[in-house]
Parts: C-alpha cells; sequence; structure tokens
C-alpha cells in the first residue's frame, strides 16, 4: 500500500535480480555480463557502480530494458523518485512485457498515492506472468486500499495457495477477509501470517482491524502498537491508529494523529476521510464537508467519504444536496455495504414522504 512509504512488495522489488527477463532476447555478450555484475553491484550495495555498469551495458546494446530498469532502482536507492520513474517508463518503452519494471514503476506510483494507475502496473506485470507473486501481491494490497476487498481477497487467496509460506500474502489476505467481516478466517491468517513472521507489522495491523471490528478497541491499539514504526506501511497503521482512537473518544491524540498524517501523507484519500469521519462524530459540519469533499477528489468512487459527506450536508440543513450524495453512495457502494446501503435508503423514502 502500499507504502504512501513503499509497500513491502516495493522493497522487496530493489532486489530484484535484475537479470532475469521474461523471453530470450538476442543481445550484446559485453550487455549482458554488464547487466549481471551491475545486478551484483546493486545487490552489494554499491549503487554508483551499479549505475556505470548498467548505462555502459546500454552503451552496448541501446535497446536493453533490462538495464534501464537497473538504472531505475538504482535511482530508487537514492531516492530519487521522478528520475526512477523515468527508467522504468523506458524500460516499458522499450519492452512492453518486462514485468519487472512494470512492478517497480507500479510502486513509484503508489508511493505518490496514484493507486489506480500502480494497480494497473501491477495487473499488467501479472498479464506478463501470473506467476509473478511480489506483483501478486502489490495488487492486493493496492486493492485494499482502493476499499475493493472482494477482488482483494481474489488475487490474495491465490497467492496463498501456491505460497502458503509467505508470511505478507497470508497477512494481507486476513485484511480482506476482516474488511469482509468475516473475522473467524481473518483470525486464522492473521495468526498464520505471525506463525511465520512474529514481527510483521502487516499482520498485527490485521489483528488490530479484527479486533477493531469485534469492539475490542484496547486490544486493536496494542496490536498497532506493535506495527507502528516498523515497516513502510507505517501510514496505514497510523490511519488504523487514528480511526480506533476516534473508537474511543481520545480526540486530543486523534487530532494529533491526524495532524502528522496529513503533513505525511497529503494525497491520501484515506486520510481525509478519517479527518472527514473524526470532524462528523464532534459536530464539526463545515470541516467534515471540506475533508470528505477533498477524499472524493483524490478518489473517486469512494462510497464511505460519500456517506460522510452525505451526513454531514444533512445535518447542515442542506437536504437536497444530501440527497445528491446518498444518491451518488447508492450507485457506488458494494453490495457488502448492507447497513449502510438500507440507512441511505431509509433517509431517501423519509425525505420523499415530507
Amino acid at each position: 500500500m502500499t507504502g504512501s512509504p513503499l509497500s513491502s512488495t516495493l522493497a522487496a522489488a530493489v532486489l530484484l535480480a535484475l537479470g532475469c527477463a521474461h523471453g530470450p532476447r538476442p543481445l550484446h555478450a559485453r550487455a549482458v555480463a554488464l547487466q549481471a555484475q551491475g545486478a551484483a553491484s546493486l545487490a552489494r550495495g554499491e549503487l554508483d557502480r551499479a549505475a556505470g555498469q548498467f548505462a555502459l551495458a546500454l552503451d552496448y546494446e541501446p535497446r536493453f530494458a533490462e538495464a534501464e530498469n537497473g538504472l531505475g532502482l538504482v535511482a530508487l536507492r537514492y531516492g530519487d523518485w521522478a528520475r526512477a520513474e523515468e527508467h522504468f517508463a523506458a524500460a516499458l518503452a522499450l519492452d512492453e512485457n518486462l514485468a519487472e519494471a512494470h512492478l517497480n514503476l507500479g510502486g513509484l506510483l503508489l508511493r505518490g498515492d496514484r493507486t489506480e494507475e500502480a494497480l494497473r502496473e501491477y495487473r499488467a506485470a501479472l498479464a506478463v506472468d501470473p506467476g509473478y507473486g511480489d506483483a501478486r501481491l502489490a495488487a492486493g494490497e493496492a486493492l485494499l486500499r482502493l476499499g475493493r476487498p472482494v477482488e482483494a481477497r481474489w488475487e490474495l487467496a491465490k497467492l496463498c495457495a501456491v505460497e502458503p509460506e509467505r508470511a505478507e500474502a497470508r497477512a494481507a489476505h486476513a485484511l480482506a477477509l476482516a474488511a469482509q467481516g468475516r473475522l473467524a478466517l481473518a483470525e486464522g491468517e492473521a495468526r498464520a501470517a505471525l506463525s511465520l513472521d512474529a514481527r510483521l507489522p502487516m499482520a498485527h495491523r490485521a489483528r488490530a482491524e479484527i479486533l477493531r471490528r469485534g469492539g475490542d478497541f484496547t486490544g486493536a491499539a496494542e496490536e498497532l502498537g506493535k506495527a507502528i514504526g516498523r515497516g513502510p506501511g507505517e501510514i496505514d497503521d497510523r490511519l488504523a491508529l487514528a480511526t480506533v482512537l476516534a473508537a474511543r473518544g481520545l480526540w486530543d491524540e486523534v487530532d494529533r494523529q491526524l495532524a502528522g498524517l496529513v503533513l505525511a501523507a497529503p494525497r491520501r484519500a484515506e486520510v481525509r476521510f478519517v479527518v472527514a469521519y473524526a470532524a462528523l462524530a464532534r459536530d464539526r459540519l463545515d470541516e467534515a464537508t471540506v475533508a470528505a469533499g477533498e477524499a472524493l477528489a483524490l478518489r473517486s468512487p469512494y462510497p464511505e467519504a460519500r456517506l460522510v459527506l452525505a451526513e454531514a450536508l444533512a445535518r447542515k440543513g442542506s437536504g437536497l444536496e444530501a440527497r445528491r450524495a446518498l444518491e451518488a453512495f447508492l450507485r457506488e457502494a458494494p453490495p457488502e455495504m448492507t447497513a449502510e446501503r438500507a440507512r441511505a435508503e431509509r433517509f431517501l423514502r423519509a425525505a420523499d414522504t415530507r
């Protein structure tokens, strides 16, 4: 998600075996040797050496997509995200079937909170190689971030079936199950993930979500305390903590968390949504309306944000605008939002009788 701090999948992508190409190419032998040397240098953290080796490989073979991908990974390690994106895009212009470059570009897009675009890159990687586990995990995490747990569960169940010992996959699967309210199954997956990696932040986040949905807000906060600061998904962990703190009515702590999140992830729609949710809970209706609108500007459809907007507008006495927001919510909301859909329909029926 990951991030947004980079997801665990993108972090793993930095260590890709760069010489592995999907499909043979008649390449200059010296270019191939330099590519392999660059991969080894990158793995050792010798970034300048790796950059030189990849660049020289491109001098020998200007259409060597893997070398462009390698330069992107070097730029990624230096924190030059714009340059990294240029190299990954260049690699794909040379070879649109280079699955690793799709994954790496997707990770950068996710970091910029361009989640839909990232998902397209992950799916492009899977179209090349359906067995590419890193890409399937990344797709599942992106779908979770987009609030599409049914699709996420489908992707992650496939990954767990072939890689049951992959802790991140089991933890992400637990999150997808919890989002659908299947808490017993989610608990089993979360515990499986923790048995594989007891310190995995995503597994603790999954357990926190299970506990939160079960009404144990104190336990959820404790689980999140084990996750925060330990991995690349910290924004997600802090968002979850803000939600738990709001449920406990600890508003000073909520405001402190949200102030930091707005600074750290200004383009994360979920951050704006939690700001709106917290404002609505305290009857700060103008703030809730603005923040919900900002969330919808960053992501649409976003039925949860649409519902918060509708409720804020209704409480402000803006009945017509509230009605429009509820009608949009009913068009967007998935079937599993049964209670929320029923509430919206009751409101609209009551409005019609006035």
